[in-house]
C-alpha cells in the first residue's frame, strides 16, 4: 500500500495564528479521488490513503495522479470489475502513525453520498477514541465533492494550516468552503452509472442516439441533474454555465476519466473562450472515479473562495 508522507512541508513547530492557543502542527490525509501528483502531494505535506479496485479477482491500489498505468484497457477487457472504499483499518494506522509523530490529523474524504470511505474515516477516529487518543486531535470532513473539487479543499486545507490556524478553525473554515465551490459533470453511458448505485431512479432518460447528453452536479454531495445538453460542445457550454458569476475568474479544474480526451479537448477549448481570464487545470480522474462514472466522462469544478 503506498501513500506520500510530505509532512515537513509548510509544517513547522507549534503555532498560534488564527487566534488559537498553542498546539500541535496540522497533518492532511486525504484519499486517491483527489487529483493529487505525487510531486504536488509531497509539496503539499499530504498524506494520500489509497482506495482499490478489482479486475478479475485481481486487487489494484489506485495511486497518484498518472500513475495508475493503462487502466482503460484493463478495465475494457475486464469482465468482472469492483471498487472498494478505504477500509477503517487503513485509516486508522494511518492516524495513529500522526498521532504519534506528534501531529493533530485532519482527513478530508471523497463525498460521503458516492463512497464509504467518509464513513470509514469516522470509525476509524471513533476507533483510537477508545484506544486513549483525544477526539480534539482528529477532524474528519465530508468534501461533498470529489477529483478536482477535492483537490481545491486540499490545497486550500494546506494554505490555512501554513497560515498558522489549529485543526478546530480549519475544519470550520473548510466546512463553510465546501458549499462555495461546484462541481459539474457529465458522462458518455448513463448506464455505467446506474449500475454503480449512486444514480436515483427519478434521473431523466436521455436518447443516446440522439448525440444528447446529461449534465449533473454533485449538490451537498449527492447527483442531481441539471439538464440535457446537444453535442460535445453544447454540453460543455452547458458545464461553464452553471460556473457562478463571481467565481469565473478563479481557477478551474477539468478532468477526464480514461480515454476522456476529445471531450476534455472540448472543454477546455470552451473555457479558454468563454473565460479568457480564468486559469485551467487539466487531470486525469483515475480508476476509480472512472469505474463509477464511466470511462470517457468528464468534470469541471470551480471554487469560490481565495486560494
Amino acid at each position: 500500500m503506498e501513500k506520500t508522507t510530505g509532512l515537513t512541508a509548510g509544517l513547522g513547530a507549534l503555532t498560534t495564528g488564527g487566534g488559537d492557543l498553542p498546539q500541535r502542527p496540522v497533518a492532511i490525509v486525504c484519499d486517491s479521488s483527489c487529483t493529487l501528483a505525487r510531486t504536488r502531494a509531497e509539496e503539499l505535506g499530504v498524506t494520500m490513503v489509497p482506495m482499490h479496485y478489482n479486475v478479475d479477482g485481481v486487487r489494484y491500489a489506485e495511486t497518484f495522479r498518472n500513475e495508475n498505468g493503462d487502466y482503460d484497457s484493463l478495465f475494457r477487457n475486464g469482465r468482472l470489475l469492483m471498487t472498494e472504499a478505504v477500509y477503517q483499518d487503513e485509516f486508522a494506522d494511518e492516524f495513529r502513525r500522526l498521532l504519534d509523530a506528534d501531529f493533530s490529523v485532519l482527513c478530508l474524504t471523497i463525498s460521503s453520498r458516492l463512497s464509504g470511505t467518509y464513513r470509514s474515516a469516522v470509525h476509524a477516529r471513533e476507533q483510537l477514541i477508545r484506544e486513549g487518543e483525544a477526539p480534539e486531535r482528529m477532524r474528519i470532513i465530508d468534501s461533498w465533492t470529489t477529483s478536482g473539487g477535492l483537490e481545491f479543499l486540499v490545497r486550500q486545507a494546506r494554505k490555512l494550516v501554513s497560515l498558522g490556524y489549529g485543526l478546530e478553525t480549519v475544519g470550520e473554515k473548510l466546512e463553510a468552503e465546501r458549499a462555495r465551490q461546484g462541481i459539474d459533470f457529465t458522462v458518455p453511458d448513463l448506464e455505467v452509472l446506474r449500475k454503480s448505485g449512486r444514480l436515483g431512479a427519478t434521473r431523466r432518460a436521455v436518447p443516446s442516439n440522439l448525440d444528447r447528453f446529461l449534465v449533473m452536479e454533485l449538490q451537498e454531495g449527492g447527483i442531481k441533474d441539471v439538464c440535457v445538453a446537444h453535442g460535445m460542445r453544447g454540453t460543455a457550454r452547458a458545464l461553464i454555465a452553471e460556473i457562478p458569476e463571481e467565481a469565473r475568474k478563479n481557477s478551474v479544474t477539468v478532468t477526464g476519466y480514461g480515454e476522456a480526451h476529445e471531450a476534455v479537448e472540448e472543454l477546455v477549448h470552451e473555457v479558454r473562450r468563454e473565460l479568457p481570464e480564468t486559469t485551467i487545470h487539466v487531470r486525469d480522474g483515475g480508476p476509480v472515479v472512472s469505474l463509477h462514472l464511466g470511462v470517457g466522462s468528464v468534470s469541471l469544478a470551480w471554487r469560490n473562495f481565495a486560494e
